[in-house]
């Protein structure tokens, strides 16, 4: 009797698999369809983007050897293209492309717009580069504030970006003839961490140039130093010209010589 029943129960789950394998059979084909179409669309995107990769590496290339040859007015045309495209290379081809407008062309501004173009948040390194070449692009044209401003993205780096950007804004607030200001800076830069050695060293060259705090502080002393001991000279000079002038000597000598016939 054991078995009967067993067989019964067996029998009944196998027909409600059955029924539930008609309602949702379907919904199991779509997720194996899915992913199976999913892992076949990923292995194929996969390779349509080392192609595009390979392809716009090629384009680039293409593009620096008539750089390199000077054929400017293609260049331009190829890499104004990658940078418009906005994949991969676009960030090194305006690189590229900044210098031809600045080498080839002669033309600052528009060299420094290209690379404004690809700055975007200056999160990754060549982002950060293209900021400070555009600072150095612009800095002439710029007050310290401004330029401050500019390079404001990179006020947190402490790295070689943050470093450059730092030493520029001091050659900056040096041109407008803050010394303490690019003192300070300069003493940073040549102490602190993290910073190349190339800003290090005309860190250090700069306050070299620079005239000692000392100098600065006894200047105003020393001239008022100079004019007051020039005016008693002066003074002294006068007084002695006048007693000799005024003194009697020839009306003196005029008597001694009336008596001495007498």
């Amino acid at each position: 009797m054991a078995d009967i029943f067993e067989e019964v129960e067996e029998g009944l789950r196998q027909d409600r698999l059955t029924v539930l394998w008609k309602r949702y059979g379907i919904f199991a084909y779509m997720a194996g369809a899915l992913l199976i179409g999913g892992v076949a669309l990923n292995e194929y995107l996969k390779v349509q983007s080392e192609r595009t990769t390979e392809q716009n590496a090629s384009r680039l290339e293409a593009a620096l050897t008539d750089v390199d040859a000077r054929n400017y007015e293609t260049a331009t045309t190829q890499l104004t293209t990658l940078v418009g495209e906005d994949i991969a290379p676009s960030t090194v081809a305006a690189h590229y492309l900044a210098g031809v407008r600045l080498d080839g062309n002669g033309d600052a501004a528009a060299a420094s717009a290209v690379l404004e173009g690809v700055v975007g948040e200056a999160e990754d390194p060549s982002e950060k580069l293209a900021l400070i070449k555009a600072a150095y692009l612009k800095a002439d044209a710029m007050t310290r504030d401004e330029l401050t401003g500019f390079l404001s993205p990179l006020s947190e780096d402490d790295g070689p970006f943050g470093a450059l950007a730092s030493e520029l804004i001091a050659a900056k607030a040096l041109q407008e003839g803050d010394v303490d200001f690019a003192r300070r800076e300069f003493n940073f830069l040549r102490l602190a961490q993290n910073v190349p050695p190339g800003v290090m060293r005309r860190a250090e060259q700069a306050l070299e140039t620079l005239p000692p705090v000392s100098a600065e502080v006894s200047a105003p002393n020393d001239d008022a130093a100079t004019d007051t001991s020039a005016e008693p000279a002066t003074a002294t000079d006068e007084v002695g010209a006048t007693d000799v002038s005024e003194t009697p000597i020839d009306s003196s000598t005029d008597e001694n010589s009336e008596e001495t016939p007498e």
